[in-house]
């Protein structure tokens, strides 16, 4: 069970077996506006329910599973407009990308009782394309004890690169966009057939759990008539605000600036992790959502949800 980039679209570090559960892309095929980046699409369920989307018409910059940031030291890593306080979201010249570099992947067994793992550092460039930040990035994935479940985890390390002193991650509701603190770790999920139900420790629906620091959040859509349900958890050591959308499209992710800058030094890296269960089934209860977070193999072993340094 291995998620990886195709041999058509691989770039050093980044090839694999292919797999049905998912494709980790470059993103160099993305236009500079899109600030091109690694990402993860599709993730699909193992009944083939496709679980993300990329490049949709409605924001272009959204690319399945990745990690994205409005502004860092000024760069735009999120694609898409800037939101200035002077004249709201302006489109800018400040595109950065993110360069996977040296990635290994690792697979035992099948997509029914297997695990797999891929890691490698990612290059984060400025918009004038000095490297501005070095990150060591770990993906893994495992079988899960419920049928048609399966899990996968990322987990992140994020320094300023050599010559820069520190990095500060802004978002557009730091600088007045009310609500817009997004910027993470990303899951852009596709258009239902049905309105999604959205479940967090805070209450059911999207509104009760934006903002909130619920160590959980449930997903369910029904995708070809059928109900598949993402539910998402959080490093319970630093648990962050979550960004939801429901409305115009559907994506969600922890926001690592919600209200204020956060800073990153050499010594004090930034560190990010999202855990997650992809299931055939709705999850209509948080006791449901529970159950099937406790069979994660990183949520079951405490201590070892952090697999990079």
């Amino acid at each position: 069970m291995a998620i990886h980039t195709p041999p058509p679209a691989a770039a050093p570090g980044l090839t694999g077996p292919v797999s049905s559960l998912g494709t980790h892309c470059t993103g160099r095929q993305q236009p500079a506006t899109s600030a091109p980046r690694p990402y993860l699409h599709p993730i699909r369920s193992l009944g083939g329910a496709t679980v993300t989307e990329a490049a949709p018409a409605d924001h272009p910059h959204h690319l399945g599973l990745s990690i994205a940031f409005s502004d860092v030291n000024g760069t735009n890593f999120w694609g898409g407009s800037t939101f200035t306080a002077a004249s709201g979201p302006v489109l800018l010249a400040n595109h950065g990308t993110q360069v996977p570099q040296g990635w290994k992947s690792t697979a035992d067994g099948e997509a029914d009782g297997g695990t797999g793992s891929e890691s490698g550092a990612v290059s984060w460039r400025s918009h004038s394309g000095g490297e501005l930040a070095v990150e060591q990035r770990h993906l893994e994935y495992f079988a899960h004890p419920e049928p048609g479940t399966w899990s996968l985890s990322l987990s992140s390390v994020i320094r300023p690169a050599a010559g820069v002193e520190q990095l500060e991650v802004s978002s557009s509701a730091v600088k007045g966009r009310a609500g817009a603190g997004y910027g993470g770790i990303f899951w852009r999920f596709p258009q239902g057939s049905a309105d999604p139900l959205v479940l967090s420790d805070a209450g059911s629906g999207a509104d009760a759990a934006h903002g909130s620091r619920s160590p959980w959040l449930a997903v369910s859509l029904r995708i070809d008539g059928a109900p598949v349900s993402v539910v998402l958890a959080q490093d319970p050591e630093r648990p962050l605000p979550w960004f939801i959308r429901a409305e115009g499209y559907l994506g969600a992710g922890p926001a690592v600036a919600w209200s204020e800058p956060a800073r990153a030094g050499h010594n004090t890296p930034l560190r990010l992790g999202l855990h997650a269960v992809i299931h055939d089934g709705a999850v209509q209860t948080p006791a449901r959502a529970l159950e099937l977070l406790q069979q994660h193999p990183r949520l079951s072993r405490p201590g070892q949800t952090d697999r990079t340094s």
